[in-house]
């Protein structure tokens, strides 16, 4: 039977028209596929990304989202940064195949999580603002943007597609993604999943962000109500320095600090105290007093600036920082003390630290200074400068204005207060008394202005004599009369360290206005308890070991042992070399 040509040719274009129009439905179909598919995973990725409370974790999920989506290779997300407080910056804060390091300007390898780049206006910057996915590069490859990308070395994100993460006005960050294994970039068709998925994480990056400073605020808290509590009744200015910096450095998470205090009458700051990883020779000299430290002028260094406009100042780049020492400085936060309208001093802190479980303490290369930790300074040197201020009130009322050493006064207090610390902890103590010989034939002889001098050198050996690292304090008791507390230091002991400090007086060469001239000291010591059982008793028997070493004809060192007082003999160096 054989076929009607006409109805064939009839019936081809409705057989073609029909195949025309079911590739048509098939391709709806693909696309209403690909849209649930898309809805699908914008609902479960917005369920997902709301149950993490970490940026870090927020970040990596929103990367890997995209990536299995298109087969992307890599990818970074910039977020708004205020580490530069002089520049709204976007810096890296999580990244997906990427070098962890890439060659800054400087020619320094930097961290990837460092690599920022400033909000201008030029032209890469308003297409941001806009808010639209958008193609980096060209069909051929090269960037778009030129300029931007050769200032901002922006090849280092190996990226070809952004994606601003926006939330209303406001740009959260960017979303920069790369090549697909086949090296092709992300179809303009995708631009809209892009764009629906972005406004989904900006607004949990949002919330996340607000819920850790949030958490930030109360941890600051806490720890500005511990640090009051612990400082407020501390009086002795030295304890409180040492004290209110260490605690500052700590809670700053700070490698090292270091506090300085303003001099009226110098005009300049004076480094006082400093902490953290310092060799504890070096931290016990300068804390002491026993090391010469450099002092600034108002503007002169990070301190200066900061005492200069009296507002925190806070540096987050090494190449901003001026390098001194073999520890490279990677961030500096300075913040001064004020008080009554005026700076009394500054507070710095270099470097961040993070606690490794095998290495404790390490240098954080990745952490700097941020806004709050700015804000925490702030309070915490509102709150020392007030401490301060009312320890130093305390401090120069039991201070001898001549000799900077603690008068009579405060070793009464210090005396009693050593006792009951050795009743309790069942360790000794030792007390010396100093006195200068002849001083009465030496101011008739050279005069009061040259017994003063004379005072004043005297008590700054005395000082010095104390031991690094000790609780050792030094007092004018009256006159030419001197007194050290040497706590958990038995008499032989002390007997040394007293030794040394004789030696030196009668080894120096005093020199008053053009005229030289040598003097000499005598001491007596006594030990808590075995020497005396009380207050009273342990004085007065370092005194009579003292008058011990005056008849005995002066300069030497004399100890109450077994109710006796006897010479203290140094050991011979041959003795020594031979033990």
């Amino acid at each position: 039977m054989s076929q009607d040509p006409h109805a064939t040719l009839t019936d081809e274009p409705r057989i073609q028209a029909l195949w025309e129009e079911l590739k048509f439905y098939r391709g709806k179909a693909y696309q209403l596929d690909r849209v649930v598919s898309d809805l699908r995973c914008l609902l479960q990725s917005g369920k997902g990304f709301s149950e993490l409370m970490s940026i870090p974790e927020l970040l990596d999920a929103f990367m890997s989202v995209c990536r299995e989506n298109y087969g992307i290779q890599s990818a970074t997300v910039l977020l708004k940064d205020d580490l530069d407080p002089e520049v709204a910056t976007y810096r890296v804060r999580g990244y997906h195949n990427l070098p962890e390091t890439y060659p800054a300007q400087d020619g320094v390898a930097e961290e990837m999580l460092m690599f920022r780049f400033p909000r201008d206006r030029g032209l890469l910057w308003q297409l941001i603002q806009q808010g639209e996915v958008f193609s980096a590069l060209t069909m051929q490859g090269t960037p778009r943007f030129k300029t931007a990308w050769e200032k901002w070395n922006l090849d280092v994100l190996q990226s070809c597609t952004w994606v601003p993460l926006k939330k209303g006005k406001d740009v959260v960050g960017i979303l920069t993604l790369g090549r697909n294994a086949k090296g092709e970039m992300i179809a303009e068709s995708d631009y809209g999943f892009l764009s629906e998925i972005a406004a989904v994480a900006a607004t949990n990056i949002l919330s996340t962000m607000q819920y850790e400073k949030v958490e930030q605020v109360l941890r600051n808290m806490q720890v500005l109500y511990d640090i009051n509590q612990q400082l407020a009744n501390v009086n002795d200015f030295k304890k409180l320095t040492i004290d209110t910096l260490a605690t500052a450095c700590d809670a700053m998470s700070a490698q090292k600090a270091n506090l300085m205090l303003w001099n009226p009458e110098t005009e300049l700051l004076e480094l006082k105290v400093v902490w953290g990883d310092i060799p504890r020779g070096v931290r016990d000299e300068i804390n002491s007093g026993r090391r010469k430290t450099r002092s600034f002028a108002l503007g002169e260094g990070v301190a200066g600036l900061a005492a200069k406009s009296q507002k925190p100042v806070r540096i987050n780049h090494r190449s901003k920082i001026k390098q001194v020492g073999s520890q490279v400085a990677h961030c500096i936060l300075a913040v001064p003390l004020i008080h009554g309208g005026q700076v009394v001093g500054v507070m710095n802190m270099t470097n961040k630290i993070k606690i490794d479980e095998e290495e404790g303490r390490v240098l954080d290369e990745l952490s700097r200074f941020s806004r709050e930790d700015e804000e925490m300074a702030k309070l915490m040197a509102r709150q020392a400068a007030h401490n301060l201020q009312k320890a130093r009130l305390y401090d120069d009322s039991i201070t001898d204005r001549m000799t900077g050493l603690k008068n009579k006064r405060h070793f009464e207090e210090s005396f009693e207060s050593a006792i009951t610390a050795a009743q309790a902890s069942g360790q000794p103590f030792t007390l010396a008394v100093s006195d200068i010989d002849k001083f009465k034939v030496f101011n008739d002889t050279y005069g009061h202005a040259a017994g003063d001098y004379v005072l004043i050198e005297t008590a700054r050996m005395l000082n010095v004599a104390t031991r690094p690292g000790s609780r050792d304090r030094a007092f004018r008791y009256g006159g030419e009369e001197f007194v050290m507390l040497l706590p958990d230091t038995r008499i032989e002991e002390a007997a040394e360290v007293m030794e040394g400090y004789r030696q030196a007086i009668e080894d120096a060469e005093f020199d008053y206005d053009g005229q030289l001239f040598k003097v000499t000291v005598s001491l007596g010591l006594c030990e808590f308890p075995t020497g005396g059982s009380d207050k009273k008793s342990v004085f007065e028997r370092a005194d009579a070991a003292l008058y011990a070493s005056k008849e005995g004809g002066r300069n030497q060192v004399s100890v109450h042992v077994a109710g006796q007082n006897v010479r203290y003999q140094a050991p011979d160096e041959d003795e020594l070399t031979a033990a």
